[in-house]
């Protein structure tokens, strides 16, 4: 018998209590845009997906570590959505990152993430992965996901949403690399999927008839870069984007969250 893969999803405006719920729906309530400012003063877009975290209405916010590193304000903007009469409206929420100058995020110590254990208001309407959503190596090798499985990213291209309410773009992507377990081997695979700016942190889904799964998380887009030689002694240095996306794999996530408090 197939697994269903669960999400837990959490209805604060309907009922307090946590219901079950499956499919890209689920995922698409989940992901989140993270923004901010960094010290020069640009604009910081990123993506992040709410997972389970003990505690009534927390969640873990889980991004990558580079992106809660770039913005360097104290507080970053998190674009919830509320639901009323089955129309999303935007409900943004300042998250406070730092205090005195220290971080309230947690920084994996080796690999680019990181999570924040937040309180959700009780007027947003969100979903929240459950652990076993995300794939452990068990999983990965019973499903054989490899190179050719097919997979969804919903993220914000440079901040963009795709309508007012402020939900992620779903874009489709392959598995380009082979192999990808185990996780302690090949902590990275990749996908390939342009990657635009703001979608550091958007989670890599495989659907498919036995439910969906959280494979891994968008890190950042492939370059290669050249030295070319030039007149004289200079050399130009050019970067071409590969159009693949390197993602950390979802084992890895997993076990970090398991570690937090």
């Amino acid at each position: 018998m197939k697994r269903v893969f669960l999400i837990i999803c959490l209805l604060v405006l309907l009922s307090p209590d946590y219901a079950l719920a499956s499919g890209i729906d689920a995922v698409m309530r989940s992901v989140v845009a993270l923004s901010g400012r960094d010290s020069s003063g640009e604009p910081v877009f990123a993506t992040a997906f709410m997972v389970e975290a003990p505690g009534r209405n927390a969640v873990w916010l889980v991004s990558s570590a580079h992106s809660f590193n770039s913005i360097s304000d104290d507080h970053a903007r998190v674009n919830l959505r509320r639901c009323a009469r089955g129309v999303y409206f935007p409900f943004p929420l300042q998250v406070q990152l730092r205090k005195q100058g220290r971080p309230l995020y947690v920084s994996h110590a080796n690999l680019d993430l990181a999570a924040i254990k937040i309180e959700l208001p009780g007027e947003a309407d969100f979903c929240v992965l459950s652990r076993d959503f995300i794939a452990d190596e068990r999983q990965l090798s019973r499903l054989a996901v490899g190179a050719g499985s097919q997979v969804l990213v919903p993220g914000f291209p440079y901040g963009q949403s795709s309508n007012e309410a402020g939900f992620p773009f779903a874009r489709s992507g392959i598995i380009s690399s082979f192999p990808i377990s185990p996780a302690s081997v090949y902590p990275v695979f990749y996908v390939d999927f342009e990657v635009f700016a703001g979608y550091s942190g958007a989670p890599v889904i495989l659907t498919g008839s036995g439910g969906a799964l959280l494979l891994g998380m968008v890190l950042e887009e492939v370059f290669l870069e050249e030295l070319r030689p030039q007149k004289g002694r200079k050399q130009m240095r050019t970067r071409r984007g590969l159009g693949l996306a390197k993602v950390l794999s979802a084992p890895l996530i997993s076990e970090f969250i398991g570690g937090l408090r």
